[in-house]
């Protein structure tokens, strides 16, 4: 059953490749784009209710920032050519923008990699943009939510108010099968739906693409 999902995973992923053409590159680079203006929304991502909930507490740039390994997350029409190690680092510019680095390890080719910024909204919620890609307002809402944030920082789970995406950040790319349950837990407290969350294969790390719902 395990190997049977990793296989339809990976066919539905490399199967959903989009081929860069003249004037798109921007718009394919960089692997998860934290929360672009336009997403698709998978079916079944979320059950019914409010906007997702941040955390009640105010996040703190300067530990928030630094490395971060994406272990999971809703597959998004921008990430379809990321295969392995997808990443974010942020950067404190100041008391109320992060500089924003997502990469990724694609089929083919080098990594991927996008840089944009991120400001603030409110204690946990940001607006993410990057320059060059398309149908983005600067000044539009927020689409980057921190739901859940580990006391020492080790582990988040950030996602669009909307719940059109979703993802699971860690400090490290490798979870025990405990923290795994722990995740699975939070993401269905949150009201999303864990068997649209796919794992991302990590060096050093989880080696599947599997639903979170079956870890």
């Amino acid at each position: 059953m395990r190997r049977t999902l990793t296989a339809l995973a990976t066919i539905a992923l490399a199967g959903g490749l989009l081929a860069p053409t003249a004037g798109a590159q921007n718009v394919l680079d960089g692997g998860r784009l934290g929360g672009a203006s336009s997403q698709i929304i998978p079916d079944g991502s979320s059950v019914p209710g409010g906007e997702l909930s941040e955390v009640d507490q105010k996040v703190d740039l300067d530990r928030y920032a630094g490395k971060w390994y994406q272990v999971a997350a809703l597959p998004q029409p921008y990430t379809l050519q990321c295969a392995h190690n997808t990443t974010a680092e942020y950067g404190v510019i100041d008391d109320s923008t992060i500089s924003v680095r997502n990469s990724c390890g694609t089929l083919v080719g080098g990594p991927s990699v996008i840089d944009g910024t991120a400001t603030t909204r409110s204690d946990a919620s940001l607006r993410v943009n990057f320059p060059g890609v398309p149908f983005q307002n600067p000044d539009g809402p927020t689409n980057y939510r921190v739901t859940y944030l580990e006391e020492d920082y080790s582990l988040a789970i950030v996602g669009d108010p909307t719940r059109s995406s979703g993802f699971v950040l860690s400090r490290t790319p490798d979870l025990s099968a405990e923290e795994w349950s722990k995740v699975r837990s939070i993401v269905e407290n949150r009201g999303f739906n864990s068997c649209t969350f796919l794992t991302v294969p990590m060096q050093g790390g989880h080696g599947d693409v599997l639903p979170l719902c079956v870890l």
